[in-house]
Order: C-alpha cells, then structure tokens, then sequence
C-alpha cells in the first residue's frame, strides 16, 4: 500500500433498507462516507453500457454518441495540480482505449510512469447533452440537491436559440459520466465548492482513499498553498512535512455500487478494471455551511489580492466578486477549459453567491 497508513474502511450498506432520515443523521449530518448497494437495477445504463462479459460496451458508446465533443485527462502527463487536458470527440477516444496497450502505458498502485499516454474521459455533461436517453434515475437520497435544480433553472436552458454553442453545455450541470482504462485515476483533492459528491460504477472496480476533514492540513505545505499530487508518490518531507502522519480511510468499489463523498474529505481515485462511472456534484442544507466558508476564504483571498487598487477602482466590488468568480470556479471546474466557458456559470451563481448564501443560512 505504498507506506499509507490505513485507518478504517468505508462502511458498506444496503440502500435498500436504508430509510433517508437514517442517512442523514449518520451520513448527511455525520458527514462521513458510505457505499450503498442495491440501487442501481433497473438503470438503463447498467444493460445498454455493459457488454455481457462485465466489460464498457465501448462499441455502443461510438456508435450512439461518437460525435459529442469532451474532455479527456492525460493520466501520465501532470499540469499543475492535474492532469493534461484534452479535448476529442468520444469515437476518438474509444479508437484511442481500443488501440491502447497496458504495456505502452500504466500507472500501477506504486505510482511508476512508462512511455505513452493514458485517457480518461472525465466531466462529460452527458444528461444535459442527451435529456431524452434517461440512462438512470438519481437515487433519493441524493434528490434534495440545490446546486444542478439552480442550474436545472438558468436561463441559459430557456432560451436554446440563445444559448445553443456546445461550450455552453460545459457549464450546465454537475451530472457527470466518467469512462477510462484500467490504470487510470485522479490525482488528490476535495470536491468542488467543497460541495457532497456520489458516484456509481455502472462496471468495473474503483480503489477510493479518503482522508478525513480534521487532517487536511498534512496534506499541505508549510504555506498551506500546495496540496500533494498523488499519495503514492516519494513525498517530500520537506516540502510536506506531515505527510507521514497521515490516516487514510479506504474503499474498494465494485460494479453497480455507489458510493457518498462527504464535504471536505480529500481523495483519490484508481481505476482498477476499465470502468464507466456516473457522479454528481450537489449541496443542500446540510453542508451549506462547507460551501460557504469556501466562497468568504476565497473572497477574501482575491481581495486582498487586488487591495492596493481599490482607491483608483469605480466599482471594486464588483471586480473582488469578478475574481472571486474566475479562481473559484475556473480553478476548480476541471471540465471547464477556459475562463470564458464558464463565464455562464459565473454570472449566475458565483458574481451573486456570497448575498445568496448568506441569505440561506440566516
């Protein structure tokens, strides 16, 4: 396990029998992580993406929905804080993973790199790209979600003759599809907005570490401005100087399991067979407070940033909530490829999100 110290495994429960007010004392409330079973059987999804032998139906995905446009992560080839995006069409990327060999390019548990490069489709809107294939239905206990019904509302989505450029489905929802190779993963972080995630394995297996909220900070650098890429990397001490006294919770996820990502929680995610996955980002009343505190650190941030130019500014306001806008969402909206993409979003959730929280949780 690459000298990680592993503290707990995820709890596992049947969502059949698992009345809501029940996961939202211990889940919701508790804000821990869970995997629910049991709820994914009659998704379309689950027959039309699964070839019988268990493995992505790869051939369907081409032929059905070959021409949309998504982004792909280079898993072998690090930008920053992520990986190298790309964009291509989906028939190019199933041509690239059919044509792939494991021996051209993995990246195993211990974190080793060889030549080539690896894909990993992530953040594809496809329920805003395709609304009337319904690949499955949101589980009830993800329903109460205010992030995706604020956006569900946006004009963007009223009037189509205005807003009908496909950047502009980047920017529409927090209802992803995920597909890619075994090998493929995601490096360290926490969701964005610090919001609830849940992800479901329409096939194959997922190995997801989390750690907790309360050890965040051994993560980062001394600064608290870096977090650590990929856990099983050689760490610097140095750089992260508590690292090693990390505890990590861990979770092997199998086909038709789901499984909640609490506010806060830092994670990261192996594909352990080729997988196809559906996630959502979303937020109600009970981590409001997460999304929050997130926005008036950010807002501060990006104040203070820009300070010495308030006395020549007409409206400095409005240029704080303007970057407050473009580093909180462009900085952590991985689907988002530009500024500009997002400047949709921005307008109708970010420029205003601080008066609206605020007025929520009065």
């Amino acid at each position: 396990m690459g000298g990680l110290q592993i503290g707990e495994k995820v709890e596992r429960v049947d969502g059949r029998k698992l009345r809501y007010e029940e996961f939202v004392e211990r889940y919701l409330k508790g804000n821990r992580p869970v995997v629910l079973t049991g709820l994914m059987d009659a998704w379309r999804a689950c027959s039309d993406w699964v070839s019988p032998d268990g493995r992505p139906n790869l051939s369907f995905f081409a032929h059905r929905f070959g021409k949309s446009r998504v982004q792909v992560a280079d898993c072998c080839t690090r930008d920053f804080t992520d990986q190298k995006r790309l964009e291509m069409s989906v028939a190019d990327f199933i041509s690239h993973w059919l044509g792939l060999s494991a021996e051209k390019c993995a990246i195993d548990l211990s974190g080793s790199e060889k030549m080539g490069s690896l894909l990993y489709l992530k953040d594809w809107h496809f329920v805003k790209e395709y609304p009337d294939y319904v690949a499955y239905t949101t589980p009830p206990f993800f329903n109460d979600d205010w992030l995706n019904l604020y956006l569900d509302s946006h004009y963007m989505h009223r009037d189509s003759d205005i807003h009908h450029d496909k950047n502009e489905i980047n920017c529409a929802d927090y209802r992803f599809v995920y597909m890619g190779a075994k090998g493929t993963w995601t490096p360290l972080h926490a969701d964005v907005f610090r919001s609830y995630s849940w992800s479901a394995n329409v096939c194959g297996k997922k190995q997801w570490l989390f750690l907790p909220p309360s050890q965040r900070h051994l993560v980062f650098d001394r600064h608290l401005k870096h977090s650590v890429y990929n856990v099983y990397d050689d760490v610097s001490e140095t750089q992260f100087p508590g690292f090693k006294k990390t505890i990590w919770w861990e979770c092997i996820q199998e086909q038709n399991e789901i499984i909640f990502v609490p506010s806060g929680w830092y994670h990261q995610v192996h594909n352990l067979e080729d997988t196809i996955s559906i996630n959502h980002n979303w937020f109600n009343a009970y981590n409001l407070s997460w999304v929050w505190n997130l926005l008036v650190e950010d807002y501060n941030v990006a104040k203070e940033y820009i300070e010495d130019i308030r006395d020549i500014c007409d409206d400095f306001e409005s240029i704080c909530q303007r970057n407050l806008a473009a580093n909180t969402v462009s900085g952590v909206c991985k689907g988002l490829a530009s500024l500009s993409q997002c400047q949709c979003f921005c307008k109708g959730f970010c420029s205003s999100s601080l008066e609206k929280a605020g007025s929520w949780l009065k």
